[in-house]
């Protein structure tokens, strides 16, 4: 009997399968039903605060590169669009094509005769010339490489003049008309009085769509 305790405690102790006594176990803290309440509303807060950070930086995505929502102000659009129109500006075409003629675009530029001067704000005009025309101006019509355009827009003047004036649209620039001709500032005289030309990294976008005032509801295409 002893020797075969003796073999026991020598596996015990000099075998490498020795087991050793687990710790005992402390149960597991019981929380408050007031604790959990306060654990899962912390959650539910930092689930809504993760959503809406998804969502504002998505947002400010879709506003810096796909579209935007633009105010009409003044009358230098009128008839096609009036003070108050809401639009939806179209961001991603110019990114795979250049503007084209008639083209309703919005840019961003400064005008040195509105308070506060130097300030840039955003502008709708129509596109007329292209980068290379030469665009004319005389007797009330508007003429763009010796073609007349019919834009039904009503007479045209530089400065309240009939005479001539001749402009050659540098590259990477635009020339663009208000459609309320006698009561836009746009591209017809290059200085102070004028917006000038619009370099084609002014521009932010198409006008692609009309959603407000509701019953002039309306989706604009590209000029023909």
């Amino acid at each position: 009997m002893g020797e075969q305790e003796g073999r026991l405690k020598a596996e015990a102790t000099g075998g490498e399968q020795a087991v050793q006594p687990a710790a005992p176990q402390t149960p597991a803290a019981h929380k408050e039903p007031q604790e959990e309440s306060e654990d899962q509303e912390q959650s539910a807060l930092k689930e809504w605060v993760g959503l809406l950070v998804r969502a504002g930086i998505w947002a400010l995505l879709i506003y810096l590169f796909i579209f935007q929502v633009s105010i009409v102000e003044g009358d230098s659009m009128r008839p096609a669009f009036s003070e108050g129109d809401k639009l939806v500006i179209d961001k991603l075409t110019y990114r795979f094509s250049p503007a084209g003629r008639f083209d309703v675009i919005v840019f961003e530029a400064v005008d040195a005769n509105r308070a506060p001067p130097y300030r840039a704000r955003d502008y709708i005009k129509r596109v007329i010339g292209l980068p290379g025309d030469t665009v004319s101006i005389h007797d009330g019509e508007v003429w763009v490489n010796g073609t007349r355009l019919d834009d039904k827009c009503g007479p045209t003047f530089v400065n309240g003049s009939r005479d001539k004036h001749e402009l050659l649209v540098p590259p990477g620039h635009y020339f663009v008309l208000g459609d309320n001709r006698g009561a836009s500032k746009d591209s017809r005289v290059q200085a102070r009085q004028s917006l000038g030309y619009v370099d084609e990294r002014q521009i932010k976008g198409l006008v692609r769509l009309r959603f407000w005032p509701w019953r002039k509801w309306k989706w604009f295409s590209r000029g023909p």
